[in-house]
């Protein structure tokens, strides 16, 4: 039982990392990471410059307790952007990392994922489009260890005309080809498509291609962490995977 994904104080969680992994604790997790967004936009529900030092001085702080009965992981949810690669590596080159988890939430200037304005106005065809070109660069870019909620395009219940298999099954092979973790991610089922990332037809494909998983709850509240896990985990098992991935330092086991 591990959970990857969890958002503090730092960016848009309500919660401190003491609460989260207290609650970690009382879940009975063997694992827990802290995965605060980073995003070189620097909104504000991404940590912000002048906390750096001290997310880093608390997680770590944390990390070196001996009482603890769990593993404590220090991850970033860090926002890729197209053609600023660059300033991206260097940007999280400060932070002594177990795991960095790739997102997309920004489809050109268009903060998609916050709030649901704009979508009337869109080519959803077109949408989806350009979000599964965006995933799929990110994960080719080296970046990243693990993909974040690899269709949150459909968080809002907004979908195309046609068949996403397709598209599922091309970015599925290029997670493959990019050796790259995607994450189960319980959130959607909170959200107005009311379904995990990603949706069990996309998960299909991820594990045709062999494509390693972890699980993030993406909690923004302590009580939300592990949210789902039980059935979660009983999904992936019918489905064939034996195995979590996890990661100490960017190397996965």
């Amino acid at each position: 039982m591990i959970d990857y994904h969890t958002h503090s104080i730092y960016s848009d969680g309500k919660n401190t990392y003491e609460e989260i992994l207290n609650q970690a604790i009382h879940k009975g997790l063997k694992q827990v990471g802290f995965s605060d967004h980073w995003c070189i936009y620097f909104p504000k529900w991404s940590v912000q410059k002048k906390d750096t030092k001290s997310l880093i001085d608390d997680i770590t702080e944390i990390k070196n307790r001996n009482d603890l009965p769990l593993d404590v992981k220090f991850g970033l949810e860090v926002d890729y952007i197209e053609n600023r690669e660059q300033e991206i590596k260097d940007s999280i080159h400060m932070f002594p990392v177990d795991y960095i988890i790739g997102s997309v939430h920004y489809v050109g200037d268009w903060n998609f994922d916050t709030k649901d304005h704009g979508y009337e106005s869109k080519d959803i065809d077109r949408f989806y489009q350009e979000y599964f070109r965006l995933i799929q660069k990110a994960a080719k870019s080296g970046l990243f260890d693990i993909m974040g909620h690899v269709d949150v395009v459909k968080k809002f219940s907004y979908f195309p005309n046609y068949d996403l298999r397709p598209l599922y099954e091309e970015t599925a092979r290029v997670f493959s080809e990019s050796d790259i973790v995607i994450e189960l991610n319980t959130s959607g089922l909170d959200r107005p498509c009311k379904e995990f990332y990603p949706s069990d037809e996309f998960l299909h494909y991820c594990y045709l291609y062999q494509v390693p998983i972890t699980l993030g709850s993406d909690a923004h509240q302590a009580k939300e962490v592990a949210r789902y896990f039980p059935e979660v985990i009983q999904k992936i098992k019918q489905l064939g995977y034996k195995q979590l991935a996890v990661f100490t330092n960017r190397k996965r086991e």
